[in-house]
């Protein structure tokens, strides 16, 4: 949609090398909220700068981190703007709820850039998870470094893994339904700060093991596995970016068939969206976010830094 309007609020290296190339707007149509002086865009200062000075046909982009999703967010809604947010839309159910009220009353949409949902692999995912005779679900998302002076390297919770990776998992369970009362949580920390988290529950008499960690490696999949021993592994699961994924089925035979999937970019299929289709898509989010949070706010309970 090359006449839509953007503000992104936040000006880091995934705004600058993910979400401005995936806009496919003119750059007179991209407007940044940054105090940084190397922006080669029109730039304000702070939110309500750019919300007394833009129309209301800008949609803002949050790109600030977690922790400063909800004030950031609650700030741009008031203001009668249309808001995406990058996940996790928020860290705490209070939170969401009162977002939600505030677009509500000013006929606005607060949507969750959880790309993932719109691939050709979830598509798939859905049809497996139609079959009879699930054992065992494995979902595993690491990632090898963090970047030192971003808030990922901060000592708190909003900031830590648990939110800023466990969100996918946690979405994806959450879309199925197979959220839990009862999680039994096993975690490590480095330097004062969540370094692994695995949860292990059972819904629906399917056991779950679910990793989020900074590993030496890269890992992101889901893994599916049958009561015959046969399996679905599901790589790079939630990543965003244009990707050929090498998918596999293993037979209860050990007979492997590669699934090859030639993935699209997942955040220009976002930002092609209409406004109505946006609106549509966080209605039905809320409930998806909602109980997400919930499981996350189980687990947090449960880690003490």
């Amino acid at each position: 949609m090359r006449n839509r309007k953007i503000c992104i609020v936040g000006y880091g290296e995934h705004v600058k090398n993910t979400i401005i190339p995936s806009l496919n707007l003119k750059k007179k149509n991209i407007k940044i909220v940054t105090r940084k002086k190397n922006c080669s865009f029109i730039s304000f200062p702070d939110i309500k700068s750019a919300t007394k000075q833009l129309t209301k046909d800008y949609i803002f982009f949050n790109s600030t981190p977690p922790k400063n999703h909800f004030l950031t967010s609650k700030l741009i809604l008031n203001s009668g703007f249309n808001l995406i947010v990058e996940k996790p839309l928020c860290t705490h159910l209070k939170q969401l709820k009162q977002l939600h009220q505030i677009a509500r009353k000013n006929r606005v949409f607060v949507f969750e850039s959880m790309m993932f949902f719109y691939s050709k692999q979830f598509t798939l995912l859905k049809k497996i998870l139609k079959r009879k005779g699930i054992k065992e679900i494995n979902i595993n998302f690491s990632i090898p470094r963090v970047r030192k002076n971003t808030f990922r390297t901060e000592k708190n919770l909003e900031s830590s893994i648990l939110y800023d990776i466990g969100c996918y998992p946690f979405s994806l369970i959450s879309y199925f339904r197979f959220n839990s009362n009862n999680y039994k949580v096993f975690y490590k920390t480095k330097n004062g700060r969540l370094s692994f988290i695995k949860t292990i529950f059972l819904s629906k008499k399917i056991k779950f093991e679910v990793i989020i960690a900074i590993y030496k490696t890269y890992q992101n999949y889901v893994q599916i596995i049958f009561k015959n021993n046969s399996q679905y592994y599901l790589d790079y699961f939630f990543y965003g970016k244009t990707i050929k994924k090498n998918n596999y089925f293993l037979s209860s035979s050990k007979q492997k068939h590669l699934i090859k999937i030639n993935e699209k970019n997942l955040f220009k299929s976002i930002f092609s969206f209409s406004d109505t289709k946006l609106k549509e898509l966080s209605n039905s989010q809320y409930l998806i976010v909602k109980r997400y949070l919930n499981s996350l706010g189980q687990i947090r309970k449960k880690i003490k830094l």
